[in-house]
């Protein structure tokens, strides 16, 4: 956890413009409405957004970079016009989280050489940077805001979502597992499916599946007899559901299954079909699901309308070229 705390605190000063980057020239990325948007924030920017996106900040292929870059430099823009926004709303940042804030970069810097000779600079791009972030949070809640849904939105949104209100079949199972780890070699594998192969055979010759289990089974359900209650589907291993799928209430698989925990013996105790659950079941669920998407749709058609009302111009020269 404080390996994860330092990286985020990286990245932080790396947006706030304390970090080894590439300067270009003094033109901007971008010009909304005639307000220049430098290629050092942009650059700052994907630095900040590549540390969290790419595994250890390793660069993926150009094409997919570039990409990215793109990406950024959109995000970048709608910050942008999202503070403008909310400015010209007269919202104001909430000056007791900033200060809390900066507190807290205070107290884990104070004393540090870097803090020493850059502190105060410092405070003050985490105050810019914690005001922004502080006018994002209202902003992005006041351009989702949505009317509460009538009746007729709730069921048109459940007719047309109906699978999200269908609880998906459960199948009760009782397993044998015998546990082989995943880098053992092919004998210890080997082994293992003949021993369950030999357990499969005394099973049909008449053993108690639950007794088999309970003497062999390396599974936490052996102590029920290997029962594991109902599951959903979905839920299995690829091959064992593929097995699973085809035996009914009483079967038990024709072979031992390989699975990432080991090898199986599988018998389907119980089915439960599908059951969708009716409106008046769901309905608060199914109200909380389209608020959900409303206010997601209404935040990007505000976003739109925020676009469609300025001038935006990005140097696409600048965008279709790798940085040296």
């Amino acid at each position: 956890m404080r390996y994860l705390a330092e990286v985020t605190t990286l990245v932080l000063l790396a947006m706030i413009g304390f970090s080894p980057l590439v300067h270009a020239d003094d033109e901007g990325i971008a010009t909304i409405d005639g307000v220049s948007v430098s290629y050092d924030e942009f650059e700052r920017m994907v630095y900040t957004e590549a540390r969290q996106t790419f595994y250890h900040a390793a660069r993926p292929d150009d094409d997919t970079y570039l990409a990215f870059r793109r990406e950024v430099a959109d995000k970048l823009v709608d910050r942008k016009l999202k503070l403008r926004e909310a400015r010209s709303r007269g919202l104001q940042p909430n000056e007791e989280y900033v200060a809390l804030e900066l507190a807290r970069y205070e107290a884990q810097y104070a004393g540090t050489e870097q803090w020493e000779a850059e502190g105060e600079a410092m405070l003050e791009r985490l105050a810019v940077y914690f005001e922004e972030e502080s006018l994002l949070e209202q902003i992005d809640a006041a351009l989702r805001q949505v009317g509460d849904p009538s009746d007729a939105d709730i069921r048109n949104y459940y007719d047309a979502n109906i699978e999200k209100f269908t609880e998906p079949e459960q199948v009760r199972l009782s397993v044998i597992l015998l546990p082989v780890v995943a880098w053992a070699d092919g004998g210890t594998w080997d082994a293992a499916r003949e021993k369950a192969t030999g357990i499969l055979t005394e099973i049909r010759d008449g053993k108690d599946f639950a007794e088999a289990a309970r003497e062999y089974s390396g599974d936490p359900s052996a102590a029920n007899g290997g029962d594991m209650g109902y599951v959903h589907a979905g839920v299995l291993d690829g091959e064992l559901l593929k097995v699973v799928s085809e035996l009914g209430p009483g079967e038990m698989c024709d072979a031992p299954i390989t699975v990432l925990e080991g090898v199986v013996l599988v018998r389907v105790e119980d089915r439960r079909v599908p059951q969708l659950h009716t409106l008046d079941e769901v309905r608060d669920r199914a109200a909380g699901l389209w608020r959900r998407d409303a206010e997601q749709l209404e935040y990007e058609a505000a976003l739109a309308r925020l676009r469609e009302a300025s001038e935006i111009i990005l140097d696409e020269a600048y965008l279709e070229k790798l940085p040296n």
